[in-house]
């Protein structure tokens, strides 16, 4: 609704909103990040809105940011503004999660990566599939905890398993991402939705 790559649906009062680029294991770009923040607002301001889920098409919920994209802030024929101080996707804070009314439900159907795995800690509830996975992939890259991570994630699974994700960046599956909280719930991938879906009505 918002773009190609970020889907709005209203069914019964539950928002769904869908990341659409399974062939990057839909990974964000800035235009897909300020879709996914419209559809977010709109569904905050919509009184037939109950909550919201949050989920991914395909294999993952999200691979973190676009590579490529990322890529060509060192290519100087993009001016740097473009992504720095300009409202890019460094510069847009995720905190309008917070900020919204309603529920917010991260269904997390595969892999939650990288910024994917940060979006799912600002979120209120995370379900997940069976066979999903959780990293948050910074310190494998050499970067420091970002996108305010380091001040969400203490406050899910408390400090020093917090430390361990992000410090170690290792993968983590669903069945220990509910033994230490991180996620609510775990259903078989098929039900996954439906048992969001059940949750908020």
């Amino acid at each position: 609704m918002h773009c190609g790559e970020v889907r709005y649906e209203v069914t019964a009062g539950i928002a769904t909103i869908t990341l659409v680029r399974p062939d990057r294991l839909n990974a964000l770009t800035c235009e897909m990040e300020a879709a996914l923040r419209a559809a977010v607002e709109q569904a905050g301001r919509d009184g037939s809105v109950r909550g919201i889920i949050l989920t991914g098409e395909g294999q993952a919920f999200c691979g973190g940011s676009d590579v490529v994209e990322l890529s060509s802030v060192v290519d100087a024929s993009l001016p740097v503004e473009d992504f720095v101080g300009g409202g890019g996707l460094f510069d847009q804070p995720l905190s309008y999660f917070l900020a919204t009314p309603k529920i917010v439900l991260a269904a997390v159907n595969g892999a939650c990566a990288g910024l994917g795995f940060v979006i799912a800690t600002y979120c209120d509830l995370r379900f997940a599939a069976e066979g999903a996975f959780f990293t948050t992939s910074f310190a494998a890259r050499g970067l420091a905890a970002e996108h305010g991570v380091a001040w969400t994630l203490p406050r899910i699974v408390g400090s020093g398993a917090a430390l361990d994700l992000l410090c170690s960046a290792r993968r983590v599956g669903a069945a220990e991402a509910l033994d230490m909280r991180l996620v609510s719930r775990v259903v078989p991938r098929e039900a996954l939705l439906a048992a969001s879906r059940d949750y908020l009505l």
